[in-house]
């Protein structure tokens, strides 16, 4: 019986011929192991670097304005958007993500639009918000996602228009609808804008 209990525990001992860690290796197999192990982490940081690269110069994309900045139940609210140019926000208009939303100050989804959305006619005086959700092309031409907010002042009727803000993005309000929502879209965008540059820019053979 003593030679098959030992038998048992060499295949259990860190240090045994068959199980030897990689600063060990005892057999070429194992090495071939360690070293196909070492080069796939080496990958992520290779694409980390490719990414930060190709991505310093990338402008970031957010609403830039609210047209008009405020208004009662009934008004037609357009965005424009910063950080693309205008092919691409006809891209993210056009896309197959697209959703702009109107949104109560508690973040509760209200209504939904097309190019435009309107303030419904049950929305209250103050503070509220629109969200997009949209792709955007990148430097590399290929499409990113976006879910960006920005602030809308909803007035009664016959009340003065609020001013423009200087900046109208906004954090979306953090409901768990929303929060799921961002958190989904930051995951993609952060796959795409790693895998983007390298599939722009392949890495050297």
């Amino acid at each position: 019986m003593a030679p098959v209990g030992r038998s048992s525990e060499r295949g259990l001992t860190r240090g045994s011929p068959d199980t030897a860690d990689c600063g060990v290796p005892r057999r070429p197999a194992i090495l071939l192991t360690c070293l196909t192990a070492a080069a796939i982490a080496a990958v992520p940081l290779s694409l980390g670097a490719l990414t930060a690269s190709a991505a310093q110069n990338e402008p970031e994309v957010e609403i830039e304005s609210v047209t008009p900045p405020g208004g009662p139940p009934g008004t037609e609210i357009a965005y424009g958007l910063a950080g693309t140019d205008e092919a691409g926000s006809r891209e993210c208009a056009t896309s197959s993500a697209y959703r702009l939303e109107f949104l109560a100050p508690d973040g509760t989804l209200v209504a939904t639009g097309g190019e435009t959305v309107a303030v419904p006619a049950t929305a209250q005086p103050g503070d509220s918000f629109i969200r997009l959700v949209c792709y955007v092309p990148d430097a590399t031409g290929r499409r990113v996602i976006y879910g960006l907010c920005a602030g809308f002042a909803v007035t009664s009727e016959g009340q003065a228009v609020p001013d423009a803000r200087s900046t109208v993005a906004a954090d979306c309000p953090p409901t768990p609808r929303l929060v799921l929502g961002q958190s989904v879209i930051a995951v993609e965008r952060a796959m795409s804008e790693a895998f983007n540059p390298l599939l722009y820019f392949p890495l050297p053979k």
